[in-house]
């Protein structure tokens, strides 16, 4: 059933509320959504794709890309929403309102080591900027199914990590295993009990540049799953009682075994990791980021009354001290975003050389420029000689 159309003030309004409500979470779905929009995989990462956009049953990437580029800065975005059009703001609809199922959900600070300890961890990490919580309805089709095969088999967390532009379908689609790249172990879903193991796995990508949050950014998904042994592969290190006869939760030494471990053949996969192989089974409850930003030429604080959103949600006085001095280039971007490519350049390139060394066209110009040295070194010789 095809919902009424909204006027453009409506819109405006629904938008706003949004901002009001929980200014951040809007920021990170924004972020979500263009990091995908920007990405080279746009076709199967923006999912789901603004139908405005479809024209002729073609994607209209570069009219959403330009769209895109009227939004203001999400600091001045409340402030800035009766002078945009209306294309923009419908697109802004479509993804705060339209799109906000799942609902996202700012933790605050003082919260945080609580929804990490949700999933102790043996090895050292690196605290994360933000957290957000993902809220389903009870009836959505994936948190029913969840909940049904969590009557039979207990939960547990674990993390898992991916690529920036590859969050807003796993938002809104959740993980899937056809999905994943990785098969070292089989077709499944990869889980880590170790953030750090997850860290590597989630590089920084770029975001939405006019983001408070950041234009950089790294996510990490904190996610519940059904420990169903039919469909759930891990092989989860114990550590060893205490004195008292306590299970310790957690440790503070870098666990030099868990990020050293390799195969060793029998199919086993190492401690602390977990292949799940049923999407039903997991659930992403968290989303953990990790921001950087470019350089901003700072301006004076504006005069007059604070906004009631800027009240909920104030930008920091100061630069975060994560922020980076001066921004990548776009080579070393394109480098970080295609690392598989080139390292494929890199090792046709050494099999290039190893064969062009032990060729015969080698052998010839290796003797050649022996004679070349040779004849200079009797001719430098020859000449002090004679001195």
């Amino acid at each position: 059933m095809e919902l009424p159309s909204l006027s453009v003030e409506a819109k405006r309004l629904l938008v706003l509320k949004t901002l009001i409500h929980d200014r951040a979470a809007a920021d990170l779905r924004l972020s979500l959504f263009v990091s995908a929009a920007k990405s080279f995989r746009y076709d199967s990462c923006l999912q789901p794709f603004p139908p405005e956009f479809i024209i002729n049953n073609e994607k209209n990437i570069d009219l959403l890309c330009q769209v895109l580029e009227t939004i203001p800065p999400a600091a001045d975005l409340p402030a800035e929403l009766n002078a945009m059009d209306e294309q923009t703001v419908g697109l802004l609809h479509w993804i705060l309102c339209r799109q906000a199922r799942p609902a996202l959900r700012t933790v605050p600070k003082s919260q945080h080591d609580e929804v990490l300890s949700k999933c102790p961890c043996y090895a050292k990490y690196a605290m994360p900027n933000h957290i957000f919580e993902v809220l389903y309805r009870d009836n959505h089709s994936s948190e029913r199914a969840f909940q049904d095969h969590a009557t039979e088999f207990r939960t547990r967390h674990a993390f898992h990590g991916s690529r920036l532009f590859n969050f807003h379908s796993i938002l809104h689609y959740g993980l899937q295993q056809h999905l994943n790249k990785v098969s070292l172990f089989g077709e499944g879903i990869y889980l880590s009990a170790e953030l750090q193991v997850s860290q590597m796995f989630s590089p920084n990508g770029s975001g939405w540049n006019k983001s408070s949050l950041g234009t950089h950014l790294a996510c990490i998904a904190l996610c519940e799953y059904v420990d169903n042994p039919n469909y759930v592969k891990s092989q989860e290190e114990t550590p060893a009682p205490t004195d008292n006869g306590t299970t310790p939760t957690a440790a503070t030494s870098d666990g030099p075994s868990i990020m050293t471990a390799s195969l060793t053949g029998n199919g086993s996969i190492p401690e602390r990791y977990i292949l799940v192989k049923n999407n039903e089974l997991v659930q992403v409850r968290y989303l953990l980021l990790y921001g950087t930003t470019k350089d901003v030429n700072t301006t004076a604080p504006r005069s007059g009354p604070q906004s009631a959103v800027d009240a909920l949600y104030p930008l920091p006085a100061t630069q975060p001290s994560y922020q980076m001095r001066h921004p990548p280039s776009r080579f070393i971007q394109w480098i970080a975003n295609n690392k598989g490519f080139v390292l494929i350049g890199g090792y046709v390139g050494l099999l290039l050389i190893v064969g062009f060394i032990n060729s015969r066209n080698a052998h010839f110009v290796k003797e050649m420029f022996l004679q070349k040295l040779n004849h200079v070194y009797n001719a430098v010789l020859g000449h002090r000689g004679k001195d």
